[in-house]
């Protein structure tokens, strides 16, 4: 880590490992993000370096009682022969929380990315299941000036109930996997052939999803009944990264 600033709500923590890459993990003075709260992060990873971006816990978005919305932002670029992983723990929306996040990468020729991101049907224990009041993602990502992908997604109640059958129904956690570049092809390759050997099981408890971005990129999909049930999944596909990093994302966090 050559240069970090940060400003309330937000807070970097950079835990010292005797590994090749920075890991940095962002959080909030408060635990979660109120109405109205806006953050911008701005990432950069020069020529051969590496870096691990993840959060000190779950994204927690709290009630908004008056219709505010939170906002999250991250601009990222990754340049030639550098490796960014951004590997967050879920996004938790609370009963009547509004959510807005958008995200923009930009890798140079050469540069190697690996995405997640997800998010939970809110405080299940308490009986809070999709009753949030807004959710919305978007996601584009540039190899030099071309545009590889734009992935958007909007959950509003106010176009159908979230937790009906055609909706979001028994899932209760959702994950998306982005990979691209030469450091992660191999596991692209893979992750590809084994999603299309799996079998469509009617009812079963996890639903994944593969497809090829660009010529060395995959967009994978999973939707789980259960948070635990999609991280051990995250986990798996991620688990090769620790051939590069030393340590596998979400390890351990300190």
């Amino acid at each position: 880590m050559t240069r970090a600033e940060a400003r309330s709500p937000l807070k970097w923590l950079f835990p010292r490992r005797s590994t090749p890459a920075a890991w940095v993990y962002a959080g909030t003075f408060g635990g979660g993000l109120v109405a109205g709260d806006q953050i911008e992060m701005d990432v950069a990873v020069r020529t051969g370096a590496a870096a691990v971006l993840g959060t000190q816990s779950s994204t927690k978005i709290y009630r908004s009682p008056s219709e505010s919305t939170c906002v999250q932002i991250l601009n990222a670029t990754i340049e030639e022969d550098a490796l960014l992983v951004i590997a967050p723990d879920p996004v938790t929306c609370f009963a009547g929380a509004r959510y807005e996040q958008r995200q923009i990468v930009r890798l140079e020729p050469g540069a190697s990315l690996a995405y997640v991101d997800w998010f939970t049907s809110g405080r299940r224990a308490r009986g809070e299941c999709w009753a949030f009041s807004r959710y919305q993602n978007r996601l584009d990502i540039y190899i030099d000036s071309d545009r590889l992908m734009t992935d958007a997604l909007l959950l509003d109640p106010e176009d159908g109930p979230l937790d009906s059958p055609y909706r979001m129904g028994q899932f209760h956690c959702m994950a998306m996997l982005v990979m691209t570049g030469p450091l992660v092809i191999a596991q692209v390759n893979e992750l590809l052939s084994e999603t299309r050997a799996q079998p469509i099981t009617p009812g079963s408890e996890i639903v994944e999803a593969a497809s090829p971005a660009g010529d060395s990129g995959v967009l994978w999909r999973i939707a789980g009944h259960t948070t635990e049930q999609v991280g051990r999944r995250l986990k798996e596909q991620l688990e090769f990264l620790s051939g590069t990093l030393v340590e596998a994302p979400w390890g351990r966090k300190f």
